[in-house]
């Protein structure tokens, strides 16, 4: 008998194993109560999840028969885990926890958080129902070190440890990268209502995913929770600034799998005036388990959004000039953004043995986006055009994911080994009209100019060029992770090779590059001391990211040559303490990070740039707590200090900017909250602060924007299935600039005082 005939038995051998056998059992609180809605993992012949029912009950049928590996978890309670025989019954008996007690973002499948040496966080299902969380900021309030923008109405960033793109931290939404070609994430396609829950992992994580994950991982989950009867929600949402959204979703488990889905629509007219903007969000999914060797995932993700541009206020010493106010909006009148995603995801997941896991998924993305912007407004006097661009785009971009993972346990020693092939390939066509002859403005009035008063605000539109970028990569990586005892050693290491051409319809020069880059990751943690109340953990790292940067072409002595950049690479060491117990959840840590060959950009004019690479260093700390108190009361707090600066930044021989710190990071990161619990009533109060921040680092002596603190509060209230939320943020209405604008004089400022009302049904 050959090599593939045995391989072929052990196939059909396997598959025979029909689903005759179960697993059943109860889940407990630590006085003998039922825990609903934990969530249950089995691994061994078969792997399956589900969710406790109403009297903590729960069951897994149709598995084959053998020993198994069984996990139980819920908000509240740490994980517990029970060696399990099929066709016998278990009880799990959960111990009270202050936070989330599981990651699943750090390595790509579920582990204890305590023994995950980088810096998590986990936000739940419950807190953002419970605050009816409309913002990015509220979503991750209590990671420590976040500040959060947006530009123009549109563009989104979460800014950590001074990386401030959206191609800085890799965003996953239920698995699957959300990222265009050059790494950036279109933040502003998923609403921040259809968030099931939040992870976030900090420090490059390029070792298990690749280009983008450079400054962190942040995963959004949006499909609804599982469980063993149908259930679902709907919610409608009154806010300000004449905002309607409605919600749902729905969960309906099937024999061997289940359905879930989730949709939002809104419409805002936002702050400023003359800005709108309309979005449509579904995502569905299915899983089946058709036999140990073949379960199946599909999903279908859709998101289009339309929304009008802001406006920016010109600054001097870090404030508002001319009594500019936030709402006021000197763009030009019906210039929009519309983008439009589709991402279709395939899995399919196969147990081979009781130790050797097989997954593969497949997902292709298309993303199309017509935009129209630019908006500069400088203090005099300087007089510019409000810098007016338009094109259209449209990316398809594919992606294959092979992973197999082996998992041993023998004794206290546990080993899993988890290997991947991915292959990685797209391509990006934009068209781009040239604008000539715009009107130039000048303050403090930015509606009437100065020059080429007849023309279009938008300038004379010539000749549209179109650009073709395509990009091919390919990854291999390997990462192993022993715990043995009071130790737990992780050790990862990926290789990345990738190769980019670029081409435009006014010239024949061809912009082409290839590259491969190695990124490694160790990390371990040592548990100094457990207790029958908790645990105390040491956990230290090291890891590299790494991030292609498109190429170019540019004009010089009326040449086209091509624009070639290094990768940007990025290492950081990091150590800390987490301590898990019943009442208290904290952890802290110290980090040096060095960025190396960034893309910078250095006015050389009103309207001109020039792009260097710069290094850069950020050193600091980060730490968050989260407190059960009695009573019905707990809390959160956090706090980061970051002291972010270039080491190298010279993009002309007479500048020389090394030294400066980074545009718009502050030194001092905090927040807070508090959390009553009484009845049918909760009560959330919180607090962020923002430090100082200079607002660029390609001049010398730089503005520097004030601090700012932000007051939030939610009052929510359950009437059997029916929850009524009543929220506010920025409550003391603080007029605060949240993100600069192209390495000029001006911000954008953050959002006024919103209040919501939002009522919600469950079933």
């Amino acid at each position: 008998m050959n090599f593939l005939q045995k391989i072929l038995l052990a196939i059909l051998a396997a598959s025979a194993l029909s689903a005759q056998t179960s697993i059943e059992g109860t889940v407990k609180d630590p006085s003998g109560l039922a825990v609903v809605s934990a969530t249950i993992d089995v691994y061994g012949p078969a792997r399956r999840t589900v969710k406790s029912d109403g009297e903590g009950r729960f069951r897994i049928e149709n598995i084959p028969a053998g020993s198994y590996r069984a996990t139980a978890v819920a908000d509240g309670f740490a994980l517990r885990e029970l060696q399990a025989e099929a066709g016998k019954a278990v009880e799990f008996q959960l111990e009270l926890a202050a936070g989330a007690t599981v990651i699943e973002t750090a390595s790509r499948t579920k582990e204890e958080a305590l023994h995950v040496p980088f810096l998590v966080t986990s936000v739940s299902r419950a807190e953002l129902r419970d605050t009816a969380t409309a913002s990015f900021d509220e979503a991750l309030r209590t990671v420590a070190g976040l500040q959060h923008a947006t530009q123009g109405n549109f563009f989104t960033r979460v800014t950590t440890r001074g990386l401030r793109d959206t191609a800085d931290v890799l965003t996953l939404v239920d698995g699957v990268p959300l990222r265009q070609l050059n790494g950036s994430a279109d933040l502003a396609m998923i609403p921040v209502t259809a968030l099931q829950g939040v992870e976030f992992v900090k420090g490059a994580a390029s070792s298990m995913y690749g280009r983008s994950a450079i400054g962190g991982v942040m995963q959004f989950y949006t499909v609804p929770e599982g469980g063993p009867k149908p259930s679902g929600d709907v919610a409608f949402t009154r806010a300000s600034f004449d905002t309607y959204e409605g919600q749902g979703g729905l969960h309906l488990p099937t024999r061997a799998g289940r359905v879930g889905m989730a949709g939002v629509i809104s419409r805002s007219e936002g702050f400023q005036r003359g800005v709108g903007r309309e979005s449509q969000f579904f995502t569905i999914v299915g899983d089946h388990a058709f036999s140990r060797l073949f379960n199946v995932r599909l999903a279908y993700m859709g998101s289009d959004v339309t929304a009008g541009r802001g406006s920016i206020v010109p600054l001097a010493n870090g404030r508002p000039m001319f009594g500019i106010t936030r709402e006021d909006n000197f763009g030009i009148p019906g210039v929009r953004i519309d983008g439009n995603l589709h991402s279709f995801t395939g899995k399919v997941d196969s147990q081979l043995t009781n130790n050797l896991f097989l997954t593969n998924s497949f997902n292709f993305n298309r993303y199309n986006r017509h935009f129209e912007g630019g908006i500069t407004i400088v203090p005099p006097p300087a007089a510019v055009t409000k810098g007016y661009s338009e094109n259209d785009t449209r990316q398809d971009s594919h992606l294959n994911d092979t992973l197999l993972q082996w998992t041993k346990n023998q004794g206290n020693v546990r080993n899993t080994l988890t290997a991947g092939l991915t292959v990685d390939w797209g391509n990006f066509d934009q068209a781009s009209p040239t604008f000539t002859g715009a009107p130039t403005y000048r303050g403090p009035n930015y509606n009437v100019p100065v020059t080429n008063v007849n023309n279009d605000p938008r300038g004379i539109r010539g000749a549209t060029n179109t650009t073709f970028y395509r990009q091919n990569v390919l990854s291999f990586f390997a990462q192993n992770h022993l715990v043995w005892k009071r130790i737990s050693i992780l050790a990862g290491l990926r290789r990345d090779d990738f190769e980019q051409t670029l081409t435009r319809t006014d010239t024949r020069v061809t912009a082409a590059n290839e590259a491969g880059r190695w990124s490694p990751r160790i990390g371990g943690d040592v548990t100094l001391w457990k207790g029958e109340g908790g645990a105390v953990v040491a956990f230290a790292n090291y890891a590299r990211g790494f991030r292609p940067q498109l190429p170019g072409l540019n004009v010089q002595n009326n040449v086209v040559i091509p624009q070639l950049l290094r990768p940007e690479l990025t290492s950081n060491t990091e150590s800390g303490l987490r301590y898990q117990g019943r009442f208290v959840n904290a952890q802290a840590s110290f980090f040096n990070m060095r960025k190396l060959d960034g893309q910078r950009s250095f006015r050389s004019g009103p309207e001109d740039f020039i792009f260097v690479n710069a290094t850069t260093r950020v050193r600091g700390f980060e730490s968050e707590l989260r407190v059960r108190l009695p009573r019905g009361w707990s809390a959160y707090g956090n706090y980061a200090h970051h002291n972010a600066r270039h080491i190298e930044f010279r993009p002309t021989l007479t500048q020389n900017f090394s030294g400066n710190r980074l545009r718009m990071s502050p030194q001092n990161i905090a927040g807070s909250g508090l959390v009553y619990t009484v009845g049918r009533f909760v009560w959330n109060g919180g607090v962020q602060y923002v430090g100082v921040r200079p607002l660029r680092d390609n001049v010398f002596q730089s503005q520097i924007l004030p601090s700012y603190t932000l007051l939030n509060t939610s009052l929510s209230t359950k009437l059997g299935p029916i929850q009524l939320v009543l929220s506010a943020t920025n409550l003391s209405d603080v007029y605060y600039i949240a993100d600069d604008f192209s390495a000029q004089d001006a911000g954008n400022p953050g959002m006024p005082r919103r209040v919501a009302m939002q009522i919600r049904y469950r079933f």
